[in-house]
């Protein structure tokens, strides 16, 4: 396992373990670099710090206001990220660029670093001062645009990002002008250039975030945003235009929030691009997901349920009629859990239809809609089209409203299995929020075979992941097994110094066993219900977590940030 600078700087004498401790404590409230802090906080000085981890490292320690770089270097790396990173670039050979840094522990500016230039990394430490005043001497009057343009000259082409979906040319004079700035040769490389890397790092989403004096670039990856990209705000208005042109969105309109879409090709792969916008005080913020339509499915045996849980949910979609509600927020699988069950459920006897917003993945052999309420085509709507459609089995993207739940409920109650998402925290919340939309208790009993909720956690990369034993008081919880023995990943190049490789849901199953029919239909009470769930054997979502913990898939850490964990587990 890689050191930690902390730890460094206690073994070298720089600091001790009380002003490290108080360092870390301010930390948490104050986003900046250990580091800096510690300068802050007069626990030590930036010169001490660099040379503590040069003699640790056994890194050479550069004066970096002796350099004076040539414009290849600083096309290599432009001025905001050799600010925002703390990085000042020494010296190209041949495919290595070497590069000098305040922190040569900061393994993800390095990894970004080498993914954006495609070189080598070679980090040296200098200390933060000098790493500001070289770059203030050699990046002083250059154009970050003129950067920018040059150091992704050759990462992609236009040409290679086909846009399938175009905007009808307008006649308006503004609307022309608006085009023009959104079709530029340079501003239509960046919008190319963005979603070609996203699509390569595999990100479910793009944020495009407008702040008072520059443009921010996060892709959400395997769950977590990250800072990809900085740039000068003059281009913002362009970026914006051009996404709009190719998403099919109003340019002349700044003030409402809008939605659009569109496909794309790169690298013999089709990617739906869904693209939202939202007027903020810097301006519209942007935001598109990303669905790659060739994504395999995931089977039922690969989403790594409980096998109880598993066989009870399986029980319940292969009866003739019911409803299975999947729960959880937004971006927590349950597309995913919904396509495995159909994929399970196909087959030449029965008649199976979607209704989704948007069709997220193209199943064969089955009906696919997509909602379109600006054309009055809502869930509602489709849903009683359906219906008349002769399906044995519907799937209804989500219950938005109380109209959509009362046709659901009843397609259920005639003879149709019906699945469908909902946006709660937990499956007991799910009954509540139906019943609060409107639902009454007697139906809802009737018609509800099964809930389940779910959340995402990072998977443990399986290259990098190491154990390690803890006592036994530290993550001891009432109720559950003792965890004596933890798993991390250390960070490699195959998850990019991440330590986590994918993601994997945790499960919460609610069967609707008679008992639990009963008490819906006579109102009881949340903490009522919870109390025959666990005596029934409900398994709780931090108990799949925990035991997903145990068998060291993921990580404490990433459970404890990520499932909640409730009253339920002492009651």
């Amino acid at each position: 396992m890689a050191p930690k600078i902390g730890e460094i700087l206690i073994e070298s004498g720089v600091v001790t373990e009380i002003q490290l401790s108080q360092a870390l404590e301010v930390q948490k409230s104050k986003k900046k670099r250990l580091g800096e802090l510690l300068v802050e906080l007069g626990f030590s000085t930036d010169s001490d710090i660099a040379d503590a981890l040069s003699k640790k490292l056994m890194v050479p320690l550069v004066d970096c206001t002796t350099y004076k770089i040539p414009d290849t270097l600083i096309a290599i790396v432009p001025p905001s990220i050799a600010k925002d990173r703390l990085v000042f670039p020494i010296e190209l050979k041949d495919t290595t660029l070497i590069i000098a840094m305040a922190d040569p522990l900061d393994y993800k500016t390095i990894d970004e670093l080498s993914f954006r230039t495609k070189l080598k990394l070679s980090p040296v430490v200098s200390s933060k001062k000098s790493i500001l005043q070289a770059i203030e001497k050699n990046y002083k009057g250059i154009d970050e645009k003129t950067a920018f343009d040059e150091i992704n000259a050759d990462l992609v082409a236009e040409k290679d990002v086909e846009f399938l979906e175009e905007r009808p040319q307008e006649e308006a004079a503004n609307i022309e002008s608006l085009y023009s700035k959104g079709k530029t040769p340079t501003i239509v490389k960046l919008v190319a250039m963005l979603i070609a890397e996203a699509i390569k790092l595999k990100a479910s989403d793009i944020h495009i975030e407008p702040r008072e004096k520059y443009i921010q670039v996060r892709f959400r990856i395997h769950g977590e945003l990250r800072n990809i990209h900085k740039y000068e705000k003059n281009i913002f208005d362009s970026v914006v235009s051009r996404i709009k042109i190719i998403s099919n969105l109003d340019i002349t309109n700044r003030r409402l929030p809008q939605d659009g879409s569109t496909r794309v090709f790169f690298q013999n792969k089709e990617v739906d691009l869904r693209v939202s916008t939202l007027p903020s005080i810097y301006g519209e913020k942007i935001v598109m997901r990303l669905l790659d339509a060739t994504t395999n499915l995931v089977p039922m045996d690969d989403l790594l349920m409980p096998a109880a849980m598993k066989n009870s949910l399986v029980d319940a979609i292969k009866k003739p009629q019911g409803m299975v509600i999947v729960t959880g927020p937004t971006g927590s699988g349950k597309t995913t859990t919904l396509y495995a069950c159909l994929t399970f459920l196909k087959s030449e006897s029965r008649n199976i239809v979607t209704i989704e917003d948007p069709v997220e993945y193209k199943l064969e052999g089955i009906t696919q809609v997509s909602v379109n309420d600006p054309i009055g085509l809502s869930f509602a709507s489709v849903l009683r089209s359906v219906l008349r459609q002769d399906p044995d089995v519907v799937l209804v993207g989500e219950i938005r409203d109380l109209e959509t739940a009362e046709i659901a409920v009843k397609a259920s109650l005639t003879g149709h299995m019906v699945l469908s998402t909902l946006h709660t925290n937990n499956t007991i919340a799910t009954i509540t929020r139906l019943i609060d939309l409107g639902i009454p208790g007697y139906l809802l009993g009737s018609a509800v075979s099964g809930i389940l909720a779910q959340r995402l956690v990072r998977r443990i990369c399986n290259n990098c992941k190491v154990k390690y034993e803890v006592p036994e008081s530290l993550y001891s919880i009432e109720g559950l097994p003792p965890l004596t023995k933890c798993y991390f990943g250390t960070g490699c190049d195959q998850c990019g110094n991440t330590g986590y490789s994918g993601r994997l849901a945790v499960y919460e199953y609610l069967p609707l066993t008679f008992k639990m029919k009963q008490l819906i239909s006579r109102g009881a009470d949340e903490l009522e219900m919870l109390k025959a769930a666990k005596e029934e054997g409900v398994t709780f979502l931090f108990e799949d977590a925990w035991n997903k913990v145990r068998s060291g898939v993921t990580s404490i850490e990433e459970v404890m940030s990520k499932v909640p964990m409730d009253y339920r587990m002492k009651s």
